[in-house]
């Protein structure tokens, strides 16, 4: 979420809460947690954008908007990292080939990309139409900021991925991407279905299977929002992180959160907040949790 690339409104937003952030750093109210919040700095990876925990490998795939991804043990120390370029938002993989799947803001490119080398194998560009809108994701708006792989063994793809677009609009959407049945190097994502989720912006993205839904992060709200499998809107839960723009679960229980004012946050709650969540009943989920 480069702030350079930002519409002016919100802009203006994020200037404002980022004021209202800082004075919360300096009192420390962001590790209210307490011992249960650890920040990894992750130095050489500026501004942390998106993570996937990669279950082949046991580590972490993380992106930043300044282009890098870089391969992170669970002891937050990084193995090895490459720059890729652009502004890169999101990053998921798909477990049965073990490929990273990165998302880069702007042209809104999704790169295929080996995980043992960070080989880019192949380009799939979207298509901004949809609903009979050709500039449904708006040219020059904030774009794609989360990317997650939901598998499925039924689907002739092997799985489908879902996108979360920061502003312009603010929506959950279900991209095609044709995996399997083309190996074409140069392709294009297309946009299957779209969702409002909660308040805008969104920042990334994540399924999790365990609870059959996804956890939506919001950098402007300090805020995760849970939804089921349909993207229909559960709860918001605040989460200690400066502007979280991604979250996953590792094994052994906590939360790795990616926050675009640097570092990851090792989060060690003492439950799981996200389970057994029930529906909502605030409209827009900033007065839960």
């Amino acid at each position: 979420m480069a702030i350079s690339a930002l519409s002016a409104r919100y802009r203006v937003a994020l200037l404002a809460a980022a004021a209202v952030l800082s004075i919360a750093l300096l009192l420390s109210s962001f590790t209210a947690a307490g011992d249960n919040a650890r920040e990894w700095p992750l130095e050489g990876l500026a501004e942390p954008s998106g993570l996937v925990f990669h279950a082949g490998r046991r580590t972490l795939f993380v992106v930043g908007d300044e282009g890098d991804i870089a391969e992170v043990d669970l002891e937050g120390k990084i193995v090895r990292s490459e720059h890729i370029g652009g502004d890169l938002e999101g990053v998921t993989y798909d477990p049965s080939s073990g490929h990273l799947y990165v998302v880069r803001e702007g042209h809104e490119i999704i790169f295929e990309i080996r995980a043992s080398d960070f080989k880019i194998l192949r380009r799939f560009s979207l298509d901004r139409t949809f609903a009979g809108d050709p500039n449904y994701l708006r040219r020059g708006g904030d774009g794609i900021e989360g990317l997650t792989f939901v598998p499925d063994a039924d689907h002739a793809e092997g799985g489908r991925f879902y996108a979360v677009n920061q502003y312009d609009p603010a929506v959950l959407v279900e991209l095609a991407l044709t995996l399997r049945t083309s190996k074409e190097k140069f392709q294009t994502a297309r946009i299957v279905e779209a969702k409002e989720i909660a308040s805008a912006p969104l920042s990334g993205v994540t399924w999790v299977a365990e609870m059959d839904g996804f956890l939506v992060a919001s950098a402007l709200w300090r805020r995760v929002y849970v939804t089921d499998r349909q993207g229909i809107y559960l709860a918001s839960v605040r989460v200690p992180a400066i502007m979280p723009e991604g979250i996953v679960s590792v094994p052994g229980g906590g939360f790795v959160i990616a926050q675009d004012s640097g570092g990851l946050i090792m989060w060690n709650p003492p439950v799981d907040p996200f389970k057994g969540v029930k529906p909502a009943t605030a409209g827009n989920g900033l007065d839960a949790g």
